[in-house]
């Protein structure tokens, strides 16, 4: 069943070129980061450029959409943030579930550390980096997860597996070079479950969510 089939919010939505835009607006985190890999821009720099892109979009489409519009996106907003939630929670406890059935010292969250230090600075104290780590973390995860339910949430649940494949794609292309990793098998190996795992709770969870809070028309 595809998601416009259980969600009569998807079902007439006026304009799902202007959805779409916020979607790929939502992405700016994601960018952000891959233009600091590829070409040293300073991370804070990009985030803070790249959020205004959202901002623009959502500025844009609520202008030019009607009080009807406007609440069937809010409803296609809450169902997406909402299943990003539990993926995002399902991703890191793969991750640690994972990290801890496996001998080597390989850490995943490591990378969280390295986030901090690039957004606070490594001379702040380890709770502000750890912080700011785990708040850009937590940020993708949610922003990737909102941004598959604008773009491809009515082709079901399939495309969220799809989805977190692709994610995981760009995180095996960048992050083994960037972050010197020694244990690429067990990176590989977790990385790819957890963003398999990420991927299907993001479905599943567009799902249940679309049906639990749609409305009748």
């Amino acid at each position: 069943m595809q998601s416009g089939e259980f969600c009569p919010l998807l079902k007439g939505t006026p304009n799902r070129r202007r959805t779409q835009v916020i979607g790929l607006s939502l992405l700016f985190s994601g960018v952000a980061l891959i233009t600091y890999i590829v070409s040293g821009v300073s991370l804070r720099l990009g985030l803070g450029l790249g959020a205004l892109v959202p901002l623009a979009a959502f500025r844009l489409v609520w202008k030019r959409t009607g009080s009807d519009s406007r609440r069937r996106l809010g409803f296609q907003l809450k169902i997406g943030l909402a299943a990003a939630v539990i993926a995002t929670g399902a991703y890191d406890i793969t991750r640690f579930t994972l990290s801890r059935l496996d001998p080597s010292p390989y850490n995943p969250f490591e990378v969280i550390r390295i986030f901090g230090m690039l957004l606070v600075g490594a001379s702040a104290g380890p709770i502000v980096v750890y912080s700011a780590g785990a708040a850009f973390h937590i940020l993708n995860g949610l922003c990737f997860g909102i941004s598959y339910w604008l773009l491809f949430g009515r082709y079901g649940v399939g495309a969220a597996v799809v989805w977190g494949a692709f994610l995981e794609i760009f995180q095996l292309t960048l992050y083994p070079g960037w972050l010197n990793i020694r244990f690429y098998r067990e990176f590989a190996q977790i990385s790819a479950i957890s963003h398999l795992v990420y991927g299907a709770v993001l479905g599943f969870g567009c799902k249940w969510f679309s049906a639990c809070l749609a409305r009748p028309q």
